[in-house]
């Protein structure tokens, strides 16, 4: 892995060191610099959990991609970056709904004593990461973050906009998996009719004081506690949007 062109793609300037300030940035860097999209699924691409693939797809080609692509690349740099990090599964609530095993990938970070939860592949969540045992709120700067522990191995991770109504995001256990856990739900998501991936669009990155997504035909911007949204009519429109606002070429849906 080119660990200098990786920083580059992600903006992230200075070289990075072993410890939390570094892990932060980097953290932040990523959200705020590669967007969640699922355009390989919308475009019968299918995605490839090979370290290989998604440096040439997310690196190379300035693309994004879903929770499998985007944190297990990170992992990649982070383990090149020497940190001890490990893939770990979780399960994401669905209107109070427990959702599958694997349906999920984010990190755990070991160091300091500490581990720190990271997940660059949501869509929406936290900026930056979160000290797992941390009994109180945690604030990204954005929104407010809790985690509670159900035993020693399991944790529920919920998050409020206002700091008082939380609202449950996924269950995750800390015991360490390997990719090829994730690759019978890497592929139901692209493949299944009933796969929310396959049923909608989504393209978002975050923005300074909120958010810019596609969505299906629409383009949504959030800023503080306005939202506009505009109708995308056509492939032409859709495209300048994601080279503009997401520095996503329209020539780089297939390998």
């Amino acid at each position: 892995m080119n660990i200098v062109q990786y920083l580059n793609r992600i903006n992230y300037s200075g070289k990075p060191k072993k410890d939390l300030s570094s892990l932060i940035e980097l953290h932040r860097s990523h959200i705020y610099n590669v967007p969640f999209e699922n355009l390989n699924v919308q475009h019968n691409v299918m995605v490839r959990l090979e370290k290989n693939y998604l440096f040439k797809k997310v690196v190379g080609n300035l693309r994004g991609g879903f929770c499998y692509e985007l944190n297990y690349l990170f992992c990649l740099l982070l383990l090149e970056l020497e940190f001890d990090v490990d893939i770990i599964s979780a399960q994401i609530f669905n209107e109070g709904e427990l959702g599958p095993e694997f349906a999920h990938m984010a990190l755990i970070i070991k160091f300091d004593g500490k581990n720190w939860l990271a997940d660059v592949g949501f869509g929406d969540l936290f900026i930056i990461p979160l000290d797992i045992n941390y009994t109180q709120a945690q604030h990204d700067g954005r929104n407010y973050f809790k985690i509670n522990n159900l035993d020693k191995k399991t944790f529920v991770l919920s998050m409020s906009k206002n700091g008082l109504d939380y609202e449950k995001k996924y269950l995750f256990k800390t015991d360490k998996k390997i990719i090829d856990d994730f690759l019978e739900q890497c592929l139901f998501k692209q493949s299944s009719p009933s796969s929310y991936f396959v049923k909608n669009k989504v393209v978002t990155l975050p923005i300074k004081n909120g958010r810019k997504t596609i969505f299906n035909s629409k383009y949504i911007i959030k800023n503080r506690d306005v939202k506009s949204e505009s109708i995308i009519k056509t492939q032409s429109e859709e495209d300048q949007i994601l080279e503009e606002c997401f520095n996503i070429k329209i020539n780089k849906y297939s390998d």
